[in-house]
Protein backbone atom coordinates (compact mmCIF):
# COMPACT_ATOMS: atom_id res chain seq x y z
CA UNK A 1 0.00 0.00 0.00
CA UNK A 2 2.39 2.24 1.14
CA UNK A 3 4.12 2.22 -2.72
CA UNK A 4 1.17 2.78 -4.43
CA UNK A 5 0.52 5.92 -1.74
CA UNK A 6 4.19 6.72 -3.20
CA UNK A 7 3.20 6.53 -6.91
CA UNK A 8 -0.11 8.65 -6.18
CA UNK A 9 2.38 11.37 -4.27
CA UNK A 10 4.39 11.55 -7.17
CA UNK A 11 1.94 11.95 -9.59
CA UNK A 12 0.10 14.55 -7.90
CA UNK A 13 3.37 16.32 -7.92
CA UNK A 14 4.17 15.76 -11.18
CA UNK A 15 0.82 17.22 -11.99
CA UNK A 16 0.89 20.18 -10.13
CA UNK A 17 4.14 21.14 -11.38
CA UNK A 18 3.04 20.97 -15.30
CA UNK A 19 -0.07 22.88 -14.05
CA UNK A 20 1.93 26.06 -12.22
CA UNK A 21 4.66 26.06 -15.57
CA UNK A 22 2.10 25.50 -17.98
CA UNK A 23 -0.04 28.11 -16.54
CA UNK A 24 2.89 30.77 -16.12
CA UNK A 25 4.19 30.26 -19.90
CA UNK A 26 0.96 30.48 -21.18
CA UNK A 27 -0.11 33.79 -19.41
CA UNK A 28 3.52 35.36 -20.70
CA UNK A 29 2.29 33.95 -24.08
CA UNK A 30 -0.69 36.38 -23.62
CA UNK A 31 0.49 39.48 -22.36
CA UNK A 32 4.22 39.58 -23.64
CA UNK A 33 5.25 40.53 -20.21
CA UNK A 34 8.67 43.09 -20.30
CA UNK A 35 9.73 44.60 -17.39
CA UNK A 36 11.28 48.22 -17.22
CA UNK A 37 12.84 47.76 -14.00
CA UNK A 38 15.00 44.81 -11.81
CA UNK A 39 11.55 43.85 -9.66
CA UNK A 40 10.53 41.37 -12.38
CA UNK A 41 12.28 38.54 -14.72
CA UNK A 42 11.75 39.01 -18.25
CA UNK A 43 11.14 35.61 -19.35
CA UNK A 44 12.74 35.51 -22.81
CA UNK A 45 15.45 37.50 -24.66
CA UNK A 46 12.70 39.55 -26.49
CA UNK A 47 11.37 40.87 -22.79
CA UNK A 48 14.61 42.58 -22.59
CA UNK A 49 13.72 46.24 -22.79
CA UNK A 50 16.45 48.94 -23.03
CA UNK A 51 14.92 50.19 -19.13
CA UNK A 52 15.32 46.94 -17.85
CA UNK A 53 19.09 46.70 -19.55
CA UNK A 54 19.86 50.20 -18.30
CA UNK A 55 19.61 49.12 -14.89
CA UNK A 56 21.35 46.48 -14.92
CA UNK A 57 24.67 47.70 -17.06
CA UNK A 58 24.51 51.44 -16.45
CA UNK A 59 24.25 51.71 -12.47
CA UNK A 60 27.66 53.84 -11.35
CA UNK A 61 27.64 55.77 -14.37
CA UNK A 62 25.23 58.92 -14.61
CA UNK A 63 23.91 59.78 -17.88
CA UNK A 64 24.65 56.27 -19.52
CA UNK A 65 21.33 54.72 -20.53
CA UNK A 66 21.07 51.56 -23.25
CA UNK A 67 18.99 52.65 -26.38
CA UNK A 68 18.46 50.02 -28.41
CA UNK A 69 18.55 45.80 -28.15
CA UNK A 70 19.60 43.80 -30.83
CA UNK A 71 19.02 39.95 -30.51
CA UNK A 72 21.57 37.44 -32.14
CA UNK A 73 21.61 33.34 -32.31
CA UNK A 74 19.76 31.49 -29.73
CA UNK A 75 20.01 27.87 -29.06
CA UNK A 76 18.87 25.38 -26.03
CA UNK A 77 19.23 22.30 -24.17
CA UNK A 78 18.81 22.00 -20.41
CA UNK A 79 18.13 25.72 -20.23
CA UNK A 80 17.77 28.32 -23.13
CA UNK A 81 20.49 31.03 -24.29
CA UNK A 82 20.64 33.46 -26.53
CA UNK A 83 23.31 36.22 -27.65
CA UNK A 84 22.43 39.93 -27.89
CA UNK A 85 23.93 43.48 -28.72
CA UNK A 86 23.35 46.57 -26.55
CA UNK A 87 23.54 50.10 -28.09
CA UNK A 88 24.07 52.90 -25.77
CA UNK A 89 23.39 56.84 -25.29
CA UNK A 90 26.67 59.34 -25.99
CA UNK A 91 27.04 58.79 -22.26
CA UNK A 92 27.18 54.87 -22.12
CA UNK A 93 29.69 55.18 -25.00
CA UNK A 94 31.74 57.00 -23.13
CA UNK A 95 31.94 54.98 -20.15
CA UNK A 96 33.07 51.96 -22.44
CA UNK A 97 30.20 49.62 -21.28
CA UNK A 98 29.58 46.20 -22.14
CA UNK A 99 28.38 45.25 -26.10
CA UNK A 100 28.23 41.67 -26.74
CA UNK A 101 26.15 39.75 -23.99
CA UNK A 102 24.49 36.91 -23.71
CA UNK A 103 21.49 35.64 -21.71
CA UNK A 104 20.22 32.52 -20.20
CA UNK A 105 16.81 32.05 -19.74
CA UNK A 106 13.99 29.59 -19.45
CA UNK A 107 11.25 30.50 -22.30
CA UNK A 108 9.39 27.34 -22.92
CA UNK A 109 7.33 25.21 -21.17
CA UNK A 110 10.07 21.88 -21.27
CA UNK A 111 12.80 23.66 -19.95
CA UNK A 112 11.23 25.40 -17.18
CA UNK A 113 9.12 22.14 -15.80
CA UNK A 114 12.32 20.76 -16.74
CA UNK A 115 14.37 22.81 -14.13
CA UNK A 116 11.42 23.10 -11.44
CA UNK A 117 11.08 19.47 -11.60
CA UNK A 118 14.91 18.91 -10.32
CA UNK A 119 14.57 21.33 -7.81
CA UNK A 120 17.78 23.31 -9.74
CA UNK A 121 16.40 26.38 -10.89
CA UNK A 122 17.91 28.97 -8.24
CA UNK A 123 21.47 27.44 -8.62
CA UNK A 124 23.11 29.13 -11.70
CA UNK A 125 22.01 32.55 -10.15
CA UNK A 126 23.57 31.53 -7.09
CA UNK A 127 26.48 30.40 -8.14
CA UNK A 128 26.93 33.76 -10.10
CA UNK A 129 25.53 35.77 -7.27
CA UNK A 130 27.64 34.32 -4.32
CA UNK A 131 29.95 31.91 -5.18
CA UNK A 132 31.69 33.24 -8.59
CA UNK A 133 33.08 36.49 -7.18
CA UNK A 134 35.31 33.90 -4.28
CA UNK A 135 36.97 32.64 -7.34
CA UNK A 136 39.82 33.10 -9.46
CA UNK A 137 38.83 31.01 -12.71
CA UNK A 138 38.13 31.86 -16.02
CA UNK A 139 34.06 31.64 -16.38
CA UNK A 140 31.50 34.11 -17.62
CA UNK A 141 31.00 36.81 -15.67
CA UNK A 142 27.35 37.79 -15.05
CA UNK A 143 25.86 41.20 -14.70
CA UNK A 144 22.55 40.28 -13.55
CA UNK A 145 21.40 37.00 -11.96
CA UNK A 146 18.14 36.39 -11.23
CA UNK A 147 14.80 33.68 -10.59
CA UNK A 148 11.36 34.53 -9.98
CA UNK A 149 10.11 31.72 -7.32
CA UNK A 150 6.32 32.53 -8.44
CA UNK A 151 6.60 32.57 -12.27
CA UNK A 152 9.47 30.12 -12.28
CA UNK A 153 11.45 32.25 -14.09
CA UNK A 154 15.53 32.39 -14.84
CA UNK A 155 16.93 35.09 -15.96
CA UNK A 156 21.50 35.95 -16.66
CA UNK A 157 22.91 38.39 -18.08
CA UNK A 158 26.49 37.45 -19.08
CA UNK A 159 29.43 38.18 -21.12
CA UNK A 160 28.91 36.63 -24.38
CA UNK A 161 32.56 34.94 -24.60
CA UNK A 162 32.81 33.92 -27.78
CA UNK A 163 33.20 37.29 -28.62
CA UNK A 164 34.99 39.09 -26.30
CA UNK A 165 37.00 36.54 -25.47
CA UNK A 166 37.39 34.65 -28.60
CA UNK A 167 36.13 32.03 -26.85
CA UNK A 168 35.60 28.36 -28.86
CA UNK A 169 33.83 25.50 -27.12
CA UNK A 170 35.30 21.88 -27.09
CA UNK A 171 32.96 19.36 -28.97
CA UNK A 172 34.37 15.72 -29.20
CA UNK A 173 36.12 16.21 -32.63
CA UNK A 174 37.87 18.88 -30.92
CA UNK A 175 41.58 18.27 -30.59
CA UNK A 176 42.24 18.56 -26.73
CA UNK A 177 45.92 19.08 -26.13
CA UNK A 178 47.46 18.01 -22.52
CA UNK A 179 47.56 21.51 -21.96
CA UNK A 180 43.81 21.73 -22.28
CA UNK A 181 42.91 18.89 -20.22
CA UNK A 182 45.09 20.21 -17.35
CA UNK A 183 43.86 23.40 -17.62
CA UNK A 184 39.95 21.43 -17.23
CA UNK A 185 41.20 19.49 -14.04
CA UNK A 186 42.90 22.48 -12.60
CA UNK A 187 39.60 24.69 -12.81
CA UNK A 188 37.69 21.78 -10.96
CA UNK A 189 41.26 21.70 -8.39
CA UNK A 190 40.91 26.08 -7.59
CA UNK A 191 37.17 25.77 -6.85
CA UNK A 192 37.05 22.39 -4.73
CA UNK A 193 39.88 24.03 -2.88
CA UNK A 194 37.98 26.90 -2.03
CA UNK A 195 34.98 24.75 -0.78
CA UNK A 196 36.85 21.54 0.83
CA UNK A 197 35.20 20.24 3.28
CA UNK A 198 33.44 23.81 4.31
CA UNK A 199 30.87 23.95 6.90
CA UNK A 200 29.72 27.35 4.60
CA UNK A 201 27.70 24.11 2.25
CA UNK A 202 25.37 23.47 4.71
CA UNK A 203 25.29 26.69 6.63
CA UNK A 204 25.19 29.36 3.91
CA UNK A 205 24.23 27.23 0.66
CA UNK A 206 21.49 25.23 1.91
CA UNK A 207 20.06 25.47 -1.74
CA UNK A 208 22.88 22.58 -2.56
CA UNK A 209 22.13 19.02 -2.77
CA UNK A 210 23.79 16.19 -2.84
CA UNK A 211 24.69 13.85 -6.07
CA UNK A 212 22.12 11.10 -3.84
CA UNK A 213 19.77 13.27 -3.24
CA UNK A 214 19.92 15.05 -6.81
CA UNK A 215 20.23 11.08 -8.45
CA UNK A 216 16.41 10.43 -6.83
CA UNK A 217 15.18 14.24 -8.11
CA UNK A 218 16.51 12.37 -11.32
CA UNK A 219 14.97 9.16 -10.92
CA UNK A 220 11.67 10.47 -10.02
CA UNK A 221 11.35 13.67 -12.16
CA UNK A 222 13.01 12.31 -15.16
CA UNK A 223 11.78 8.13 -14.96
CA UNK A 224 15.79 7.86 -15.24
CA UNK A 225 15.59 4.40 -15.44
CA UNK A 226 13.24 4.00 -18.11
CA UNK A 227 15.42 6.69 -19.91
CA UNK A 228 18.86 4.79 -19.36
CA UNK A 229 17.03 1.87 -20.95
CA UNK A 230 15.92 3.57 -23.80
CA UNK A 231 19.89 5.15 -24.08
CA UNK A 232 21.18 1.21 -24.01
CA UNK A 233 19.10 1.04 -27.26
CA UNK A 234 19.65 3.47 -29.31
CA UNK A 235 23.07 3.43 -28.28
CA UNK A 236 23.88 0.13 -28.60
CA UNK A 237 26.33 0.10 -31.60
CA UNK A 238 28.78 2.11 -29.17
CA UNK A 239 28.47 0.32 -26.44
CA UNK A 240 31.16 -2.04 -25.17
CA UNK A 241 30.35 -5.44 -25.84
CA UNK A 242 31.53 -5.63 -21.98
CA UNK A 243 28.78 -3.78 -20.95
CA UNK A 244 25.76 -5.24 -23.44
CA UNK A 245 22.77 -7.16 -21.53
CA UNK A 246 24.51 -5.61 -18.23
CA UNK A 247 21.61 -3.01 -18.06
CA UNK A 248 20.82 -4.21 -13.98
CA UNK A 249 24.28 -4.23 -13.26
CA UNK A 250 25.02 -0.73 -14.13
CA UNK A 251 22.12 0.31 -12.96
CA UNK A 252 23.38 -1.36 -9.17
CA UNK A 253 26.59 0.35 -9.54
CA UNK A 254 25.21 3.70 -10.71
CA UNK A 255 23.04 4.07 -7.68
CA UNK A 256 26.03 2.91 -5.81
CA UNK A 257 28.38 5.62 -7.75
CA UNK A 258 26.28 8.37 -6.38
CA UNK A 259 26.23 7.59 -2.83
CA UNK A 260 30.12 7.38 -2.51
CA UNK A 261 29.98 10.73 -4.88
CA UNK A 262 27.69 12.33 -1.61
CA UNK A 263 30.56 10.74 1.09
CA UNK A 264 32.96 13.35 2.78
CA UNK A 265 34.70 15.13 2.52
CA UNK A 266 32.36 17.27 0.43
CA UNK A 267 32.57 20.31 -1.51
CA UNK A 268 31.14 22.53 -4.05
CA UNK A 269 31.57 20.62 -7.20
CA UNK A 270 30.39 21.60 -11.01
CA UNK A 271 28.20 18.44 -11.45
CA UNK A 272 28.05 18.72 -15.33
CA UNK A 273 31.67 19.28 -16.10
CA UNK A 274 31.51 17.75 -19.35
CA UNK A 275 33.64 18.10 -22.47
CA UNK A 276 30.78 20.95 -24.38
CA UNK A 277 30.78 23.31 -21.06
CA UNK A 278 34.67 23.87 -21.32
CA UNK A 279 35.92 26.61 -23.59
CA UNK A 280 39.24 27.74 -24.55
CA UNK A 281 39.82 31.48 -25.26
CA UNK A 282 41.48 33.67 -27.76
CA UNK A 283 44.82 33.88 -25.51
CA UNK A 284 44.93 29.51 -25.03
CA UNK A 285 42.68 30.38 -21.51
CA UNK A 286 40.34 26.93 -21.13
CA UNK A 287 36.98 28.13 -18.88
CA UNK A 288 33.92 26.86 -17.45
CA UNK A 289 30.23 27.93 -18.23
CA UNK A 290 26.99 26.20 -17.34
CA UNK A 291 26.78 26.06 -13.70
CA UNK A 292 22.96 24.75 -13.19
CA UNK A 293 23.67 21.65 -12.17
CA UNK A 294 25.98 22.93 -8.83
CA UNK A 295 25.74 20.03 -5.45
CA UNK A 296 27.82 19.78 -2.32
CA UNK A 297 29.66 16.69 -3.49
CA UNK A 298 32.70 14.53 -4.06
CA UNK A 299 35.79 15.79 -5.77
CA UNK A 300 35.91 12.58 -7.77
CA UNK A 301 32.48 13.13 -9.60
CA UNK A 302 33.53 16.10 -11.46
CA UNK A 303 37.03 14.96 -12.08
CA UNK A 304 35.76 11.69 -13.68
CA UNK A 305 33.35 13.59 -15.32
CA UNK A 306 35.61 15.72 -16.86
CA UNK A 307 38.38 13.28 -17.93
CA UNK A 308 35.66 10.48 -19.25
CA UNK A 309 34.31 13.08 -21.55
CA UNK A 310 36.82 15.43 -22.62
CA UNK A 311 39.50 12.88 -23.83
CA UNK A 312 40.03 10.43 -26.84
CA UNK A 313 40.17 6.59 -25.27
CA UNK A 314 43.51 6.59 -25.92
CA UNK A 315 44.53 9.83 -24.62
CA UNK A 316 42.78 9.07 -21.53
CA UNK A 317 44.18 5.70 -20.99
CA UNK A 318 48.01 7.48 -21.30
CA UNK A 319 47.18 10.50 -18.86
CA UNK A 320 44.28 9.61 -16.09
CA UNK A 321 47.24 8.75 -13.40
CA UNK A 322 49.53 11.64 -14.51
CA UNK A 323 46.01 13.99 -14.55
CA UNK A 324 44.85 12.94 -10.92
CA UNK A 325 48.29 13.66 -9.89
CA UNK A 326 48.42 16.94 -11.07
CA UNK A 327 44.96 17.63 -9.97
CA UNK A 328 45.71 16.50 -6.30
CA UNK A 329 48.63 18.73 -6.40
CA UNK A 330 46.83 21.14 -7.01
CA UNK A 331 44.68 20.68 -4.40
CA UNK A 332 47.11 20.75 -1.94
CA UNK A 333 48.65 23.70 -3.15
CA UNK A 334 45.49 25.99 -2.77
CA UNK A 335 44.96 24.32 1.28
CA UNK A 336 43.22 21.56 0.83
CA UNK A 337 43.72 17.84 2.43
CA UNK A 338 42.91 15.86 -0.61
CA UNK A 339 43.15 12.08 0.07
CA UNK A 340 46.67 9.85 -1.11
CA UNK A 341 47.28 8.92 -4.79
CA UNK A 342 45.90 5.23 -4.06
CA UNK A 343 42.96 5.89 -2.59
CA UNK A 344 42.25 9.09 -5.20
CA UNK A 345 42.86 6.32 -7.78
CA UNK A 346 40.33 4.07 -6.80
CA UNK A 347 37.44 6.23 -6.23
CA UNK A 348 38.13 7.69 -9.52
CA UNK A 349 37.85 3.53 -10.51
CA UNK A 350 34.72 3.94 -9.42
CA UNK A 351 32.93 7.03 -10.43
CA UNK A 352 32.70 6.08 -14.23
CA UNK A 353 29.28 4.82 -13.74
CA UNK A 354 27.81 8.28 -13.46
CA UNK A 355 29.22 9.64 -16.86
CA UNK A 356 27.89 6.79 -18.93
CA UNK A 357 24.60 6.34 -17.15
CA UNK A 358 24.03 9.94 -17.74
CA UNK A 359 25.01 10.09 -21.22
CA UNK A 360 22.77 7.09 -21.97
CA UNK A 361 19.91 9.16 -20.30
CA UNK A 362 20.81 12.38 -22.38
CA UNK A 363 20.28 10.13 -26.02
CA UNK A 364 17.34 8.52 -24.06
CA UNK A 365 15.23 11.76 -23.20
CA UNK A 366 11.26 11.79 -23.22
CA UNK A 367 8.86 13.50 -24.28
CA UNK A 368 9.01 15.88 -21.50
CA UNK A 369 12.91 16.32 -21.65
CA UNK A 370 14.31 19.33 -23.79
CA UNK A 371 16.93 18.23 -26.36
CA UNK A 372 19.99 18.61 -24.38
CA UNK A 373 22.87 17.39 -26.94
CA UNK A 374 23.30 16.14 -30.18
CA UNK A 375 23.28 12.61 -30.93
CA UNK A 376 26.48 12.41 -32.24
CA UNK A 377 28.37 14.09 -29.31
CA UNK A 378 26.04 12.01 -26.82
CA UNK A 379 26.95 8.59 -28.87
CA UNK A 380 31.14 9.39 -28.75
CA UNK A 381 30.85 10.04 -24.90
CA UNK A 382 28.93 6.96 -23.91
CA UNK A 383 31.43 5.14 -26.52
CA UNK A 384 34.32 6.77 -24.39
CA UNK A 385 32.47 6.45 -20.73
CA UNK A 386 32.04 2.72 -21.47
CA UNK A 387 35.34 1.48 -21.96
CA UNK A 388 36.37 3.40 -19.52
CA UNK A 389 33.97 1.19 -16.84
CA UNK A 390 35.32 -1.82 -18.80
CA UNK A 391 39.20 -0.80 -18.74
CA UNK A 392 38.64 0.34 -14.82
CA UNK A 393 36.92 -2.84 -13.89
CA UNK A 394 34.06 -0.45 -12.38
CA UNK A 395 31.14 -2.81 -12.27
CA UNK A 396 33.22 -5.45 -10.02
CA UNK A 397 34.51 -3.08 -8.02
CA UNK A 398 31.47 -1.26 -7.45
CA UNK A 399 29.34 -4.73 -7.24
CA UNK A 400 31.47 -6.64 -5.82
Amino acid sequence: MAGNWSDIGREIRRASAIHRVGRNVAWERISSPRPLDLSRVPPSPEALTPEYLTGILCAGHSGAAVTAVTLGAASSGSGERCAFTVTYNAAGNAAGLPRDLFHKHLKSFYTRLHLLRLAIIENEPAFYNRIRPQLDIEAPRAYHAAHEPRTHRLSIIMDDVVVTKGARFFEVSTPVSRADIEGMVTILADTHARFWDSPRLDQEYRWLMRPDEYGRRLIEGMELRQLAAAGYERAGAVIPPGLMNRGEEVWSAFLKALDLSSRAPLTYIHGDPHLRNFYRTADQRVGLADWQVTMKGAWSHDFAYTVLTSLPVDDRRRWEQELLSCYLARLRAQGANPPSAGDAWELYRRQTLYTFVGWLVTIGFGALQPSMQPDSESLEIIRRAGIAVDDLGSLALLNG
